[in-house]
């Protein structure tokens, strides 16, 4: 009888084999067939020389458009994170709207004063599975950008901001290294003022012509900044320094065609370059000033370089005076006016209460019962802020020395971020 068991076993196990596909029998009777590996070198070539293509199809795509034709003046970007909207204002005036997309809420754009401290033709994301990003305009160090992307009319970055295609080719036409950029929850509304307070400027200085734009070089590089880089931002790495080198150099041999107005190709003086490191004063592009009701300080900075700081005394320094931002513009009889634009902060004022439990499975967890909750400070009145801050006839006299058009005056219950460093101007996140 065992023989039989035997054999009836033997049966069955030859009627399975036979139905397995012979494609996938190979492990009952073969060894697999060994793959080689990818060759990482190769790889990295090919993804270099694939970057390569994309960056001068950006600049091919650039060079083909008609220069716009824009106010001379400051120019301002105004984003609101609730209209999914931005403006470009230039010498006080709007001249464009585009709709965007910021970040969702577990990577949200961070808001505040910033500027465009850095542009590539095109970048890859390096944290992102090498995410396309052409047309890309830093604000921070850290990561966080406006540049060409998907906009689905809602929120959907990890905290960059995404144009559509043919307003990011446009922006990046329009603006140079140092445009103000500004984010607020709502729309933020650029308005005139006219206060004594104010910096007069130097009257020799305020009739000539604008201040020349600056050369298209990098004042810094990532690798210099040691900040603690924004949640949920793309960052830099050193190991593509040679691509975005080459890049860097199409870029500068192609600004006749990136920049409205200008007739011939910049070049790199290397010599400058050195130079104007050493003295901020040298530097191209006006001056900003940052006035802080925390640190109870002045800080003065120009070509994202620090000049000079001093304290100031403000009046009832407890009382808020809000986040304002004024910018120095010109007037066709060379005299300075000014326009502002105020932002609310929010800030935590209560934390969600935690409780332990434990679940079915018996495991230990921590839940929320309540999401923290956001004060809004609202934004203040400019001109009050401006009569509570007494400045030294001195430091007055030293910056009126300095202001031309362009020039900016920060004024904020805030201290300036840890954004703020190598290569940036004053950086203030109201959230």
């Amino acid at each position: 009888m065992r023989w039989r068991s035997l054999l009836r076993a033997g049966i069955a196990t030859a009627v399975v084999l036979t139905a397995i596909p012979a494609d996938a029998r190979w492990f009952y009777d073969r060894q697999p067939i060994a793959q080689p590996l990818p060759d990482p070198i190769a790889i990295q070539v090919k993804r270099q020389s694939s970057k390569r293509k994309n960056a001068a199809d950006a600049a091919a795509a650039l060079s083909s458009k008609t220069p716009e034709k824009v106010p001379a003046g400051p120019l301002q970007v105004i984003i609101s994170i609730k209209q999914q909207r931005l403006t470009v204002y230039a010498n006080g005036r709007p001249i464009a709207h585009s709709p965007v997309s910021t970040g969702v809420p577990g990577h949200p754009t961070p808001m505040g004063v910033f500027s465009v401290i850095e542009k590539q033709i095109y970048h890859e994301s390096n944290l992102y599975s090498s995410a396309p990003m052409p047309y890309m305009q830093r604000i921070t160090w850290s990561g966080v950008a406006m540049h060409q992307g998907v906009v689905p009319g809602r929120p959907a970055s990890h905290g960059c901001i995404r144009l559509p295609r043919e307003f990011a080719q446009r922006l990046w036409r329009l603006t140079k290294v140092g445009a103000r950029v500004i984010i607020a929850q709502d729309e933020a509304q650029v308005a005139d003022i006219t206060s004594p307070r104010l910096f007069a400027g130097k009257t020799s200085d305020v009739n000539a012509a604008l201040p020349a734009p600056a050369e298209k070089i990098r004042l810094a590089t990532s690798s210099i900044v040691s900040d603690e880089p924004l949640k949920g931002t793309i960052d830099e790495n050193a190991k593509n320094a040679s691509v975005e080198s080459a890049i860097d150099e199409m870029v500068t041999s192609g600004m006749a065609q990136a920049d409205a107005g200008d007739a011939a190709p910049r070049t790199l003086d290397k010599a400058a370059t050195n130079e104007t490191a050493k003295d901020p004063m040298l530097r191209p592009g006006p001056i900003s000033v940052f006035i802080s009701r925390k640190a109870g300080m002045l800080y003065v900075r120009k070509g994202f370089s620090p000049v000079f700081e001093t304290p100031v005394t403000i009046a009832q320094g407890d009382t808020p005076l809000g986040t304002h931002v004024f910018t120095a513009l010109a007037k066709e009889d060379g005299a300075l006016r000014w326009n502002v634009v105020s932002l609310p902060t929010e800030h935590l004022v209560k934390k969600g209460k935690y409780v332990n439990t434990i679940t079915p499975r018996g495991e230990k967890l921590r839940v929320q019962l309540a999401a923290p909750e956001h004060a809004l400070q609202p934004a203040g009145d400019p001109t009050a802020a401006l009569e509570r801050i007494t400045i030294s006839a001195e430091t007055l006299a030293r910056i009126n020395d300095l202001v031309t058009p362009g020039a900016s005056l920060i004024v904020s219950d805030l201290a300036q971020s840890f954004e703020t460093g190598a290569g940036t101007d004053f950086i203030v996140l109201t959230r």
